[in-house]
């Protein structure tokens, strides 16, 4: 399928571009082009390697984008809300957690994460594990999750990081970092020479299978953030790759966009069985109960601990439920029974940091749940409608960024295939509202995919790209 940022080449194109990866010239192909994450840099090419089966950007060495400058970024006031949409829905725990306790996590007493963004992972297993973390992030997301989270994040690369040089670390992982690095063999030997006899390293990054005509848009952008990516690998060469840098073992596997690889000195066992909703909500509601002194990541926090906990069926304290109804109406002039006096505010945002100005980034999360509390009363109100217009309304806004709503909106949208509404309710005025909207997003246009996608691959493709480090900071 085709979409304004990603054009399939029908027939591929023959290219004799060396792959980056394993320098192969011959049966290599151009497949598709990809839209530049900055606009002024037009379409990269995507080329697939016919030898190691790898996908990679050809001109990627002259046009992907450097880091910005944190100085620059932190002097930047709109910054805070691209923290907020990563702490509030694009952190990754729910697909994080999964990979994380399959592994022997209760002997991991010192982690390392590379390339940690604002750090939620990294103080999950501080929190969950009791582990000593530390984290490396070079860019201006861990300076500001350091202090929303009071997690030890260095503003660091490894190569950089005198802290902890002559250490080794019982566990390492990097998510969604290997396909930034232009030498990847040099990245794994660092990783590497700071694991502890008996170590574990974990790794993820987009495989070269998923770039697939059927793949969902959100989840292909992510894939490829094509100005900010090298290149997407195969397994096979993932593998190689782990070799050369010295693992004697590796278990590599595809994990919706992503190849999720264990890499070790011998074999692991993956028998533990985790409950990830279950240790989610744990920590949610750890942290709910960690005092913070920014009032919106407390704020993000209870609303995550309210969501986590409806998805398992837990309670949630009325004394929680007093305090976002509170923050909500506080922080952002929002009183959910009375959306006609703060909606147009949002429905006027333009951009990702105007969206989140007047609204968290979880809102449309909690409303979906908070209805699906009140059904069985009878006293659903509009909640679910405005969900759904919310949801609309930031996929409209930035579905690069937001497509983490995606799921939300066709969920939502399988919900109320059958329900009735009073003409000239709330409800139906909302319901209006978003039928206008829907038609002015192209990817809700698309048509469906035939192969049904698993949830995860939609929520673990957010992290890619909405947390990514690269999202511009040019506010209209």
């Amino acid at each position: 399928m085709q979409t304004e940022r990603v054009i399939w080449l029908n027939p591929p194109q023959p290219t004799d571009a060396p792959c980056i990866l394993c320098g192969n010239t011959l049966g290599n192909e151009i497949v598709l082009q990809a839209a530049h994450w900055h606009a002024d840099y037009g379409y990269l090419n995507t080329a697939h390697c016919k030898q190691c089966g790898s996908a990679w950007f050809p001109d990627a060495q002259q046009h992907n984008v450097p880091y910005p400058s944190t100085e620059i970024v932190l002097q930047d006031p709109n910054f805070i809300y691209l923290i907020y949409h990563y702490l509030e829905i694009v952190g990754g725990l729910d697909w994080k957690i999964g990979l994380l306790e399959r592994l022997p996590f209760s002997r991991f007493r010192s982690v390392l994460e590379v390339g940690c963004n604002a750090g939620v992972a990294l103080d999950y297993c501080r929190t969950a594990w009791g582990a000593d973390v530390v984290g490396l992030e070079p860019s201006a997301y861990g300076v500001m999750g350091a202090r929303l989270l009071e997690t030890p994040i260095l503003h660091r690369y490894m190569h950089e990081a005198e802290e902890i040089q002559g250490k080794t670390f019982d566990f390492i992982f990097a998510t969604e970092v290997l396909e930034h690095v232009p030498e990847p063999l040099g990245f794994l030997q660092e990783l590497k020479s700071y694991l502890a006899p008996d170590g574990i390293v974990l790794l993820t990054t987009p495989r070269s299978g998923s770039l697939t005509p059927e793949t969902p848009p959100g989840e292909l952008y992510a894939a490829l953030s094509a100005g900010a990516h090298y290149f997407l690998l195969s397994p096979e060469k993932l593998a190689d790759l782990a070799t050369q840098a010295g693992f004697a073992w590796s278990h590599i596997e595809p994990f919706g966009m992503t190849n999720v690889a264990v890499l070790a000195d011998k074999p692991i066992d993956f028998s533990n069985s985790v409950l990830v909703s279950y240790r989610l909500q744990n920590y949610y509601q750890h942290r709910c109960a960690t005092p913070v002194e920014d009032a919106r990541t407390h704020l993000g926090h209870l609303l995550n601990h309210y969501i986590s906990s409806r998805s398992i069926n837990h309670v949630v304290a009325n004394d929680v439920m007093v305090l976002i109804r509170s923050g909500l109406m506080e922080q952002f002039g929002i009183d959910i029974d009375e959306p006609d006096a703060w909606l147009g505010n949002v429905l006027e945002a333009n951009h990702l940091v105007t969206y989140g100005k007047f609204m968290p980034y979880a809102l449309p999360f909690y409303l979906y749940w908070l209805a699906r509390d009140l059904q069985a009363t009878g006293d659903s109100k509009h909640y679910l409608e405005l969900a759904q217009l919310l949801v609309a309304k930031g996929l409209a806004t930035d579905f690069l960024s937001l497509f983490v709503y995606h799921r939300l909106f066709d969920q939502i949208s399988e919900e109320m295939t059958d329900t009735l509404r009073a003409p000239g309710s709330i409800a139906s005025r909302l319901h209006e509202m978003t039928a206008q909207l829907i038609v002015k997003i192209p990817e809700l246009q698309l048509p469906a995919v035939a192969t049904p996608t698993h949830w995860l691959q939609r929520t673990k493709a957010k992290l890619l790209q909405a947390g990514s480090r690269f999202l511009r900071l040019n506010y209209d």
